[in-house]
């Protein structure tokens, strides 16, 4: 076998370790097809053995990458095409921060073992041996309890509904800003140091166990957007679905304007557009005036949050509408985003870059706050980050791969705060909803604001608020893959089409 040698025992080593996947019957066959010698009587021996070499190297690779956690190979290619292509920065960046040197190092000692005692052991036999016993480390499965469990969670969703009732005889007007913030999870909080920091403490209610349920912008902003209606599949997503699901069109049945803007383009990923036709959105207000703060992956501008908000806030104040809603997108944390005039970005610590990021856009947005406020107009804000930014990678995903909706991504913190005369803002009384939580639990908590405005005396009490928020249990997914929570266990649905349970290690 020669080289191929090192190719399967690193391979063993990557999957032992967790990094990879390994498929018995294709890596199997692959092996045969190696030892398939080339008849040395055939006309143009040496053609024949270098296009059999040729080959090989090919699908080695392919199997390589099917192996892998990384998305589908002919999927990738066709997210960069149709995607639009990083700046060579990031892809530096990412190159840099994909390999752990401890494993490029243990690989190394690999090859040099080989080197040495090829000479001396058939290493065939032990390559064989090593596969034969892959089944046997893989036995067991989960597919039929699995599938069960996600068909029934699914038939419960599809039941399930909230109506914001009729909201104008309940008291005073109130406007409803959503703020959905890309690339934003406890874990990347915990990462950069910003945990504990004291622009979640000033919601009124804060969600500590709120899942997001995808890792990528625009299935999330359509399923913000569906929320008056349960969790459902990500196939869904891209169909018409009932009316009473659209959060946008209830609020304009209750007499809201209602607006859509966001501090980008809404080129990449065809966002603006999809987000707007599946979400039943306005027209997006395009930033233009406003000063360029960064640019992202791609070279695409992103604009500054509070200048965006505040050019809205403007039109607001100018809008004779009792009540406005808007659903605003900002993309100033997503990997790869760096300041205008930095032109060395790609070379730092991205931890230290996304601490600074996410500390301007807390200051932004606290801004914001501030300047509804001093208006006197009755506010409902609901932060909501769509995703993690998978800051700290794990063994199935290098930092910033996001194919995997691991719990670490898409648990994230969303926070609620209530702006306006009438309401008495308690900093040291923050309602902290702690139990499983999803979209639904949103829709509901605004209700309750239509049932019981907490603009009026005496206030409905928050806590009871809390009580009656629906329980949503874990289920995230993308295309292709999914994630579901089994009582204490996470078991992943990916490309191979198998139930795995997911190691700890891969959960920190």
């Amino acid at each position: 076998m020669g080289a191929w040698s090192f190719y399967f025992l690193a391979k063993f080593y990557l999957y032992f370790r967790g990094y990879i996947r390994f498929d018995f019957t294709l890596n199997l066959l692959f092996l045969i097809y190696l030892l398939i010698p080339v008849p040395a009587s055939w006309k143009a021996h040496k053609a024949w053995a270098a296009a059999k070499h040729i080959l090989g190297l090919i699908l080695g690779v392919l199997l390589l990458w099917r192996d892998s956690w990384l998305p589908p190979f002919w999927s990738s290619v066709s997210f960069l095409w149709h995607g639009g292509m990083p700046q060579k920065e990031y892809v530096y960046r990412f190159i840099l921060g994909f390999f752990s040197l401890r494993e490029v190092a243990m690989l190394l000692v690999i090859l040099a073992v080989v080197l040495m005692i090829r000479s001396r052991i058939r290493l065939t036999p032990v390559v064989m041996l090593l596969i034969l016993i892959i089944p046997l480390q893989q036995m067991g499965g989960h597919k039929g309890e699995m599938d069960q469990a996600l068909d029934q969670f699914y038939k419960a969703e599809s039941a399930r509904a909230v109506r914001l009732g009729d909201a104008r005889a309940t008291g005073p007007d109130f406007d409803v800003v959503i703020l959905h913030v890309c690339s934003l999870s406890w874990e990347d909080l915990k990462g950069s140091g910003h945990g504990d920091d004291s622009f979640l403490r000033q919601f009124d209610y804060l969600f500590t166990d709120f899942n997001s349920v995808t890792s990528y912008s625009n299935p999330s902003a359509i399923r913000l957007l569906r929320g008056d209606c349960g969790q459902p599949k990500h196939d869904e997503l891209y169909n018409d679905t009932a009316r009473d699901c659209y959060l946008f069109d209830a609020l304009r049945r209750q007499g809201y304007r209602t607006f859509f803007t966001l501090n980008h383009d809404g080129v990449y990923g065809n966002f603006a557009s999809q987000v707007k036709t599946q979400g039943h959105l306005d027209a997006p207000i395009l930033p233009a005036a406003e000063p360029v703060r960064a640019y992202d992956f791609d070279g695409s501008r992103i604009f500054d949050d509070y200048a965006v908000l505040e050019t809205w806030w403007k039109i607001r104040q100018s809008s004779a509408a009792p009540r406005a809603a808007v659903y605003y997108n900002t993309i100033s944390l997503h990997d790869g985003s760096h300041w205008a005039d930095d032109r060395a970005w790609w070379k730092k610590d991205r931890v230290d870059q996304y601490r600074e990021a996410v500390q301007k856009l807390f200051e932004n947005l606290t801004r914001f706050f501030d300047l509804t406020a001093s208006s006197g107009r009755r506010v409902a804000i609901f932060f909501v980050p769509e995703h993690g930014m998978a800051l700290r990678g794990t063994t199935l995903q290098a930092p910033g791969l996001r194919e995997i909706p691991l719990p670490q991504i898409t648990t994230v913190p969303v926070g609620v705060k209530l702006i306006g005369p009438g309401f008495l803002h308690d900093p040291s009384r923050q309602t902290v909803v702690n139990r499983p939580a999803s979209y639904l639990a949103l829709s509901y908590l605004m209700a309750s604001f239509f049932n019981h405005n907490p603009f009026v005396a005496p206030p409905y009490p928050s806590a009871a608020r809390a009580a009656d928020l629906p329980e949503t249990a874990f289920v995230s997914e993308n295309q292709g893959v999914r994630i579901v929570k089994k009582g204490s266990d996470y078991f992943l649905y990916g490309k191979d089409k198998k139930w795995v349970a997911l190691p700890s290690h891969v959960l920190m």
